[in-house]
């Protein structure tokens, strides 16, 4: 089962925070975004937004990208399930803020993008069992 799917957005000083805002709003409403202001390397200004879906609400995330990611990024993301999935039970996934900012969906390796983590339960915890559980979902 899906107990928890968190997202994390970073925005630099030159991007428009509502832009990914609103990026992020189409998994999340946006009065669930948190926001955390940071420095970077250089002394810049950075921006993190976070939020998280819980149970029904996380399985929804996956219907979404069942339903909206294009068939080869479903078909990639299928394929790199067992590298996607860090330790027992933590599967990461980007997906492509500029896109998402759009209403479509894209997966992507870059940085600039969300980053979407997703905690399977399982008990005893055990790759295999999540592993089973991701792929019925995807």
């Amino acid at each position: 089962m899906i107990d928890k799917v968190s997202f994390r957005a970073f925005v630099a000083a030159t991007e428009d925070e509502v832009r990914v805002r609103e990026a992020l709003a189409v998994f999340v409403p946006l009065d669930r975004i948190t926001k955390v202001a940071a420095e970077g390397h250089f002394g810049n200004e950075i921006t993190i937004l976070e939020a998280a879906l819980r149970k029904k609400e996380a399985a929804t995330f996956f219907a979404i990208l069942r339903e909206q990611l294009p068939a080869e990024d479903l078909q990639k993301l299928r394929r790199e399930i067992p590298d996607r999935l860090v330790g027992e039970s933590h599967l990461h996934i980007r997906l492509d803020k500029q896109a998402a900012y759009k209403g479509m969906l894209r997966l992507t390796d870059s940085k600039d993008a969300l980053d979407t983590t997703a905690l399977i339960k399982t008990f005893p915890a055990r790759r295999e069992a999540a592993l089973k559980i991701i792929n019925e979902l995807i």
